[in-house]
């Protein structure tokens, strides 16, 4: 049964599930088109609002980008008072890191952006134990687990194959 629509071509991720109300973040996809065939691109953040009939969930925030997402993940890094932080992987090997809570405010919400795979990065996700840390993976048996302190070094487990 459908409960909510969005007519998105995108790639999402479920806000944190300390964070109330529930939100859903939405990153273009890359390497696909909509209806219209437009070519921008943008991170969107959408109000589950189960209390509101009809299936349209409310657009809170959008953020243009200049790139598609492959992946996009949604971590609870960021302290008390903080949304937590949405990751995009997109081409090139750039990851994007934004600050939800400038995000929901309309503010410059990037914080962070690297360049370090070779290629599209479709792989991301947070570690379950340690809110700071993501591991990220593209082609060529590129892994890199990263840690949001700092983000200018990334390690490599293991080597590449």
């Amino acid at each position: 049964m459908k409960v909510k629509d969005i007519e998105r071509t995108a790639n999402v991720a479920w806000s944190p599930k300390n964070q109330h109300p529930i939100y859903l973040a939405a990153g273009t996809a890359a390497q696909q088109l909509d209806a219209s065939f437009n070519t921008s691109a943008a991170l969107e953040i959408y109000s589950l609002n189960l209390t509101e009939p009809g299936p349209d969930m409310q657009l809170l925030s959008s953020l243009p980008s200049d790139h598609r997402f492959y992946k996009i993940i949604w971590g609870s890094y960021g302290g008390e008072q903080s949304n937590g932080t949405i990751i995009g992987g997109s081409d090139n090997g750039l990851i994007q890191i934004y600050s939800a809570s400038k995000l929901l405010k309309s503010e410059d919400a990037i914080i962070g952006k690297q360049e370090k795979h070779t290629g599209p990065v479709h792989a991301l996700d947070f570690n379950n134990f340690q809110q700071n840390l993501f591991a990220t993976g593209a082609g060529d048996s590129e892994i890199f687990i990263w840690d949001l302190n700092n983000t200018n070094t990334p390690m490599s487990p293991g080597s590449r194959f």
